[in-house]
């Protein structure tokens, strides 16, 4: 039977105790629940084992987190690290809000990525209602019963912090987005053309941009400069040849666009941890 906290006139609020397999390998819910003050309303916290996703329904009200200060209102999403001392409080119009604590070996890694692309601990969301949707898949595997129900929430937890990090680099939809178009021609045409000899200055033509233009954008958008980008494109195109052509190291290292033989050996072990001809050895078919 729901409690007084979880009636569908009343905001619900859910805690959560994960078992110890979902605290040291997946993302994990600490709390859920869903704000609605009266009146001017504010909380703070420091030290807390968590991460602390907001949706501002309606109303207005203000974040401090991380040495910054935000005005939030309604379409408004928080990624908070809550590792760090933080507060938000509502004044004369009081906001609504839809809140998760949660936590995960991954997650300090993917809430920085998050903060470094959106500049922020708060955004304008692109699509309000699917985080909407996203809070309440939350909420319905909470309150499953099924053995798997820690692997349920981590998946959607993981769903949330996808489209968290797609929102702050311009892919979750929307009004077209003519930076996100020439950025994406960019990484089409490094994948097409990762066996030349491609040049910085070649990649700033094709996105119609300054060099230094292109790679503070880029970084932004794919969470990595065009140089890791063109390295990641070679090792996959190498990868694909040391498995399934007969062509020596070397020959697939210069087909790559990395004709010095040591080289690309350095390159692909940096990337796969392993070097070209071990690769082979544990990919290849045998015949």
């Amino acid at each position: 039977m729901p409690n007084q906290n979880e009636t569908s006139d009343a905001p619900r609020r859910r805690l959560h105790t994960p078992d110890a397999f979902a605290r040291g390998h997946l993302l994990h819910l600490q709390e859920i629940g869903e704000l609605a003050p009266p009146g001017p309303h504010g909380s703070g916290r420091r030290g807390l084992s968590s991460f602390l996703f907001l949706l501002v329904e309606s109303g207005k009200g203000v974040v401090e987190s991380a040495g910054a200060r935000m005005d939030l209102g309604a379409g408004d999403v928080a990624f908070v690290d809550c590792r760090a001392p933080y507060a938000h409080e509502t004044g004369t119009s009081p906001w609504r809000l839809r809140w998760i604590h949660f936590d995960g070996p991954s997650l300090p890694a993917i809430a920085a990525e998050w903060r470094r692309r959106a500049g922020a601990p708060a955004v304008r969301a692109a699509d309000p209602a699917r985080y909407r949707r996203l809070w309440e898949d939350v909420w319905e595997a909470s309150g499953s019963d099924s053995p798997v129900r820690d692997f349920r929430i981590g998946d959607r937890l993981s769903a949330l912090c996808t489209a968290l990090v797609e929102d702050v680099s311009g892919v979750s939809g929307g009004a077209p987005d003519r930076r996100a178009d020439r950025l994406d021609r960019v990484r089409d045409w490094i994948e097409a053309h990762c066996g030349s000899d491609v040049r910085l200055d070649a990649l700033a033509a094709v996105a119609g941009v300054n060099k230094y233009t292109l790679v503070r954008e880029f970084r932004a958008r794919f969470g990595m400069p065009p140089s890791r980008a063109l390295a990641a494109a070679r090792v996959n195109r190498a990868k694909r040849l040391l498995r399934f052509s007969d062509d020596t190291v070397e020959t697939v290292g210069a087909r790559c666009g990395v004709p010095e033989a040591s080289y690309f050996a350095r390159m692909f072990r940096r990337v796969e941890g392993i070097s070209p001809s071990e690769f082979r050895r544990n990919w290849r078919e045998r015949r």
